[in-house]
């Protein structure tokens, strides 16, 4: 279809120079030829710009990283999903869960559902958004909920998703041990808030709150007008 058009354009802009006449005048000449070269070039930046465009489906995940069904639902969901589809998702992910921020006298601290741990956890999941490429960051915070050997989101195995990604580990888990991290999980401890979650991990899809009862690839493909591949797939 696009390449029928090209030729359309080309066969009509090489006519019109066939058919140059010398005896216009330049408002003739800006009449017959410059303006249609213009609304050719305006069509074709348009047909690119529409090119680029893929449709997508937000994706709005809320979690704490120690949580069991947290850690369950990244490995065989959420995981799963974004290799898969990724292209066609739009992700924004908030670890934070049920922590609590607490601001005293210019200082910040957060109690976690899990302890200590848990909070650097969520930090080194918030500093990865902070320091990574967005797709690379959602890969390398899924890789850190991956452990076999243990819960995960720690130094170690900050270190070894590094490695296994070409990741540097070190500015992230600097900035999880300062108060960039602080900073940011206050932020997405504010967002989780505005969400208004009832339990987690709290997924909207598109705005809409998902049922963990109901399957999540086929929750995420409802909304497509235009199932990309990934959705036909068994």
């Amino acid at each position: 279809m696009l390449q029928n058009i090209f030729i359309i354009l080309l066969l009509s802009y090489i006519d019109g120079i066939r058919t140059f006449d010398e005896s216009l005048d330049y408002r003739d000449f800006k009449l017959n030829y410059v303006s249609p070269i213009k609304r050719a070039n305006t069509l074709m930046s348009t047909l690119f710009k529409d090119l680029g465009k893929k449709e997508k489906v937000r994706i709005d995940l809320y979690y704490e990283v120690f949580y069991s069904g947290c850690i369950y639902f990244n490995k065989n969901e959420f995981g799963p999903l974004v290799e898969s589809m990724g292209d066609y998702l739009d992700i924004h992910t908030y670890p934070y869960g049920f922590a609590r921020t607490i601001e005293e006298k210019g200082n910040i601290f957060f109690k976690c559902h899990h302890g200590p741990l848990e909070c650097y956890g969520n930090k080194l999941h918030a500093c990865a958004l902070d320091n990574l490429e967005h797709s690379k960051a959602i890969l390398f915070n899924i890789c850190l909920m991956n452990s076999t050997e243990s819960l995960g989101s720690d130094d170690k195995t900050a270190d070894e998703c590094g490695k296994n990604m070409n990741v540097d580990s070190k500015p992230i888990k600097l900035c999880a041990k300062g108060n960039r991290g602080s900073e940011l999980m206050k932020y997405y401890g504010e967002e989780t808030k505005k969400a208004k979650i009832e339990y987690v991990s709290f997924a909207l899809i598109n705005g809409e709150k998902y049922d963990f009862d109901d399957d999540f690839k086929r929750s995420v493909c409802r909304p497509f007008k235009n199932l990309p591949p990934p959705c036909e797939e068994p």
